[in-house]
C-alpha cells in the first residue's frame, strides 16, 4: 500500500461505478481517506466496502450532484467530519445516445444538469473552504468529447465541452495560488456507462473503439490529483484525433457519423431512459466487460473502419 495520499481527504462523485469506483480503489491503495458520492446507495456502499478492504477509511454519502442542496450538504458533512477536503474528483456523469432530434428536451437538460451544473455546484461549495485553507485540488473527469464532436451524443458533448471550459476559466482565475483545477480526458473507457445510459436510437449501444481499461483512467485521475494539468489524456489513439479535427477537418467530420453508426450502434434495442432519472444499482460495476470482448468482436471492425477511412482519405484528397 502506498502513502502518497495518507492524511488526505478525497471526495469522489460518481463513485458507485466505472472510473469513479476504480479511482476510489487507486486512492485507497495510496492511503487516502475517502468520501464516495453517487445516487445509487447500494452500489455506493459496496464501493466503500471495497476501499475499506484495501485498508482505507471510506464512507458513502448518497448524492445527486444535479441538486445543489445535496452537493452543499455533501461538502458540509465532509468538512464537519474530517475538517478538510484536499481533493475533489468531479466524476459523476450521465450519457445519452441519440440524434439531437431524437433526444427529449428533458433528457438533454438532465445530462447538462449533471455533467455541467454538478461541477458548478461543487466548486461553489468548495471555494470558500479552500480559500480559507489556502489550497485544494479539483479534478474534472471529462472526456475526449470535451474537445471533439461526436454525432448521436449532442447532450453529452455539449455538457463536456462546457465543463472543460469552466475548468479552464477557474484555472486561470486561480493561477499562482494553491487552489488548482485540472482535467482528465479519457477516450473510450471500459465502464458500464454504455449499458446504463439512455439510448433513443433504437440501436444497441457499444463503446466506440478502441476501448481502454478503466484502471488506466483511474491511475490518470490519481496522477492528476498529484500533478494537475489542464488536459491529461487517457488513450493515445483517440487523443490523436484532437489535432486531426483542426488539421484535416474535411476528413474528421466526414468519418465521425459513419464511425458511430458502424462501431457504436449495432443491433436492435428499444428506446430507454437508462439511468437518467434513477440509479441502476444492479448495473453498476467497476468495468463494463468491453475490454474482454475487444479481441473477439471489435478488432475486426476496427480494421474495417481503418480501410474505410483510407478510402475516404484518398477520395477526399483527389478532389482537393
Amino acid at each position: 500500500m502506498g502513502s502518497r495520499f495518507r492524511g488526505k481527504v478525497v471526495v469522489i462523485t460518481g463513485a458507485s461505478s466505472g472510473i469513479g469506483r476504480a479511482a476510489a480503489h487507486e486512492f485507497a491503495k495510496q492511503g487516502a481517506t475517502l468520501v464516495l458520492a453517487a445516487r445509487g446507495e447500494q452500489s455506493l456502499e459496496e464501493a466503500a466496502a471495497e476501499c475499506r478492504k484495501l485498508g482505507a477509511e471510506a464512507i458513502a454519502i448518497p448524492t445527486d450532484v444535479a441538486d445543489e442542496r445535496q452537493v452543499n450538504d455533501l461538502v458540509g458533512t465532509v468538512t464537519s467530519r474530517f475538517g478538510r477536503i484536499d481533493v475533489f474528483v468531479g466524476n459523476a456523469a450521465l450519457f445519452v445516445y441519440g440524434l439531437f432530434e431524437q433526444t427529449p428536451t428533458e433528457a438533454f437538460k438532465r445530462v447538462v444538469d449533471t455533467n455541467l451544473h454538478g461541477h458548478v455546484h461543487a466548486v461553489k461549495a468548495l471555494l470558500p473552504h479552500w480559500k480559507q485553507r489556502g489550497e485544494g485540488t479539483y479534478v474534472l473527469v471529462g472526456s475526449i468529447q470535451s474537445l471533439l464532436s461526436a454525432p448521436y451524443q449532442s447532450a453529452y458533448v455539449t455538457s463536456k465541452h462546457a465543463a472543460l471550459g469552466l475548468m479552464d476559466v477557474l484555472a486561470d482565475e486561480h493561477l499562482g495560488t494553491r487552489i488548482r483545477f485540472g482535467a482528465v480526458l479519457p477516450s473510450t473507457i471500459d465502464t458500464p456507462i454504455y449499458q446504463n445510459g439512455a439510448n433513443y436510437t433504437e440501436k444497441a449501444s457499444h463503446p466506440l473503439p478502441p476501448t481502454v481499461s478503466v484502471q488506466r483512467a483511474a491511475k490518470a485521475v490519481v496522477a492528476e490529483a498529484l500533478h494537475p494539468k489542464r488536459n491529461r489524456y487517457v488513450g493515445r489513439i483517440q487523443a490523436a484525433l484532437v489535432p486531426a479535427e483542426f488539421i484535416v477537418p474535411w476528413l474528421f467530420h466526414r468519418i465521425t457519423r459513419p464511425a458511430v453508426e458502424v462501431f457504436a450502434l449495432r443491433g436492435e434495442q428499444a428506446p430507454t431512459d437508462g439511468n437518467l432519472y434513477a440509479p441502476t444499482d444492479a448495473g453498476n460495476a467497476t468495468d463494463g466487460g468491453w475490454v474482454a470482448k475487444r479481441r473477439r468482436v471489435t478488432r475486426p471492425l476496427v480494421w474495417l473502419g481503418v480501410a474505410g477511412v483510407a478510402v475516404l482519405f484518398l477520395r477526399g484528397g483527389s478532389r482537393r
